[in-house]
C-alpha cells in the first residue's frame, strides 16, 4: 500500500503535532478537523498512527480506533506503542485523570479485538519484532485480550511515495 504525496502532506499538516500550534496565550487549543479525518482510507490511517506523536493526546487516536476503516495492524500498533503494560495493574476506577485517556484507549482496542470487530487484517504489526514485551503477568480480568493481539498482524507496511 502507497500513501501518495498529497495524502502525506495532509497528514503532516493536520494530524501531526497539531498542539504544538496552540494559541497558549490566549488560551485556545488547536483541534483537528475530523472531516479531513474521515477522507484518509485505511493505509493513511496505519501512516498517520506510524508518525504520530502520542504528545498531542488521544484524539485522532480514538479517531482511528473508531473508524470502521481501522485496520487490525493499526489498532495493534496502537495498543503496543501506549506501552499497556504501564497500565496493567488499573481498573477503571483506579487510574489516575491524567491517564485516564490512554487506559480508556487501550480498553476500546481489546474490546474491539475480542468482538472481532475490526473489517480487515492486511497491515503487519508484530510487536515482539518491534522490541515490545509480551509476556507481561496480567492480573486484572479487564486486560485479558486475545492472542491475536499478542501476537500481533501479518502483512505489509504501508509506505509514503514521494516524500
Amino acid at each position: 500500500m502507497i500513501i501518495r504525496p498529497n495524502k502525506i502532506l495532509l497528514i503532516k499538516k493536520n494530524f501531526i503535532e497539531f498542539s504544538f500550534d496552540d494559541d497558549i496565550e490566549n488560551d485556545v487549543e488547536t483541534i483537528p478537523d475530523f472531516k479531513k479525518f474521515q477522507t484518509l482510507n485505511s493505509a493513511e490511517q496505519y501512516y498517520l498512527a506510524d508518525n504520530y506523536n502520542w504528545d498531542d493526546g488521544t484524539i485522532v487516536l480514538d479517531w482511528i480506533i473508531d473508524s470502521p476503516k481501522c485496520d487490525k495492524g493499526t489498532a495493534c500498533m496502537i495498543f503496543w506503542r501506549a506501552e499497556p503494560d504501564y497500565y496493567y495493574n488499573y481498573t477503571a476506577e483506579t487510574i489516575e485523570d491524567y491517564q485516564a485517556d490512554v487506559w480508556h484507549l487501550l480498553q476500546k482496542i481489546v474490546e474491539r479485538f475480542k468482538k472481532d470487530d475490526f473489517k480487515s487484517s492486511k497491515f503487519k504489526f508484530i510487536p515482539a519484532n518491534e522490541g515490545y514485551k509480551t509476556d507481561w503477568k496480567i492480573k486484572l480480568d479487564v486486560w485479558k485480550f486475545p492472542t491475536e493481539l499478542n501476537n500481533g498482524i501479518k502483512g505489509k507496511k504501508p509506505f509514503g511515495f514521494g516524500l
